[in-house]
């Protein structure tokens, strides 16, 4: 027998259900359609059916309570018989031996063998998880007891590990004990991987009371996800809005950041932004503090003319990814190829960093794969040394680079740090600086990219928005360091219980 943790999928693997159903029904019909009177026919027919269909029901009642890193927890087991997987291979066997044309009633009776029995142990091992829950869910909560978190850094989306690694290095630094919680039990490897602090699943409501321990005082969230309001119903918490970045995109003035107690932002542009827009929060929930992922940019006169194995007068292309519609989508990366083109033109390397999200979206991928190939191909071709397919904090590339051409997206305020020029790709409307005030900041190129060749030689060159540049990053970014927000998070840790937690910040 294999052992199956809590966390593991199902006992056949997703992949098959489908293809394995189509199959069987092929099956099932042709052998019907030779025999349509035999009662044993039909019936041995449905098994093959239902036998496929039933799994994903039966997936779902495997145990829910999951966790990575939590000491004292143990993960319940389930047995898995070790030929399941192997009998839905056979099973895809026999319907293509079937459709050669070797229909026996051996062949269908070997196939509704072999899915039955595995149906029968699914059912069991199924059955034998359900019962387990509430046993494995009060130990879960136990465990969390003994760690005695103080807060929670929460997530509910499966692919956001990068946002949570924006804010990771700042709350471990605090030296406090703290949760990781996800909704998806998909997600606790990838997140294991940023963070060893514990990592707990909770796809269900009943889930959260298990983390929701006397030691817990608040909650950060680093996106704005619906399912985010499910744990704001803990009001014995104080529920704090992180982002992940500051930047004008709208979704760092949505509607939703309201139902938070406190929401925490980079300087007084932030405030603004959201009445700009219309966005009623009241101003005793904003506590600025900083953007102290900007605190390891290093500024311009320490970059320049280095010698310890940066390119000396690379630029950083760096593509915000296309968003979930068009009202969200602020991306280049479908020109990168000509926006790289270029800065091939220059003399140094580029640095090519599109979002994380861009590698993991079809379209997407092909966009950064092209912009790959031509790097890739130029450095061949003349021994440039350019930068791409690095995992590294934002700060790694900028410290590499003179300059930076890049979407209306957070990296532009990390940038800032830099004192370096910057080029933003605009949606070419004339009021884009208007509604984006970050803009005054930076070069501004049409869709069309025409300008480009000359907005590079002038940002590289006399630099006219240089102060400029001082000026608004006093506006985006209004303290400095990470000390701001360090200070933020622990008077909320230690201010005594009951205490409106708005009371205790300052604008």
């Amino acid at each position: 027998m294999l052992r199956q943790s809590a966390a593991d999928g199902p006992a056949t693997p997703g992949w098959l259900t489908v293809p394995r159903l189509l199959a069987l029904t092929a099956l099932t019909a042709a052998w019907v359609a030779q025999r349509p009177d035999d009662a044993l026919v039909w019936l041995v027919g449905g098994v093959l059916l239902v036998a496929t269909a039933v799994e994903p029901v039966l997936r779902r009642l495997l145990p829910v309570p999951a966790a990575v890193q939590l000491p004292g927890w143990t993960p319940p087991t389930v047995a898995v018989a070790r030929f399941v997987v192997p009998a839905a291979l056979v099973a895809l066997l026999l319907v293509l031996v079937a459709a050669a044309g070797a229909l026996t009633p051996w062949v269908f009776g070997v196939a509704a063998v072999v899915q039955g029995v595995p149906l029968l142990l699914a059912t069991a091992q199924a059955l034998r998880a359900y019962a387990a829950r509430p046993a494995a869910a009060a130990a879960l909560g136990r465990a969390v007891a003994q760690v005695a978190p103080e807060f929670v850094l929460y997530t509910a989306r499966r692919g956001g590990a990068y946002q949570l690694q924006m804010w990771l290095p700042h709350l471990e630094a605090l030296g406090r004990p703290f949760l990781v919680v996800t909704r998806d039990p998909a997600a606790l490897a990838p997140l294991a991987e940023v963070t060893t602090a514990p990592v707990v699943a909770c796809p269900t409501w009943r889930d959260l009371d298990r983390v929701v321990v006397p030691s817990l005082r608040a909650a950060f969230y680093v996106n704005s996800v619906a399912a985010n309001a499910d744990f704001v119903t803990y009001r014995q918490l104080t529920h704090v809005y992180l982002g992940h970045g500051e930047s004008d995109k709208a979704l760092s003035h949505h509607p939703a950041h309201a139902m938070y107690d406190l929401v925490f932002v980079a300087g007084q542009a932030a405030v603004e932004r959201y009445a700009r827009h219309g966005v009623q929060v009241p101003a005793d929930k904003f506590v600025v503090v900083g953007n102290p992922q900007s605190a390891a940019v290093e500024p311009v006169d320490t970059v320049a003319g280095s010698s310890d194995g940066r390119p000396a007068g690379a630029v950083l292309y760096a593509p915000t990814w296309q968003g979930y519609n068009d009202d969200s989508s602020y991306s280049s990366l479908s020109h990168g190829v000509q926006v790289v083109r270029a800065l091939l033109e220059l003399p140094g390397p580029v640095v090519f960093r599109p979002h994380p999200f861009s590698r993991t979206r079809a379209t997407e991928r092909g966009h950064v794969a092209a912009v790959e190939e031509l790097l890739a191909a130029d450095a061949r071709a003349t021994g440039r040394a350019h930068v791409y397919g690095v995992d590294e904090p934002f700060a790694g590339s900028a410290n590499r680079v003179v300059a930076m051409v890049g979407d209306l997206s957070s990296v532009v305020t990390e940038f800032l740090a830099s004192g370096k020029p910057l080029a933003l790709v605009t949606d070419g409307e004339p009021d884009f600086a208007t509604r984006n005030p970050v803009a005054r900041a930076a070069y501004l190129v049409a869709p069309d990219l025409a300008e480009l060749p000359a907005v590079l030689a002038r940002m590289l060159g006399d630099d006219p928005l240089r102060e400029e540049r001082v000026a608004v990053r006093r506006h985006y970014v209004g303290a400095e360091g990470d000390q701001a927000f360090a200070r933020a998070v622990l008077s909320l840790l230690d201010a005594p219980r009951g205490a409106d937690s708005r009371s205790r910040h300052s604008r």
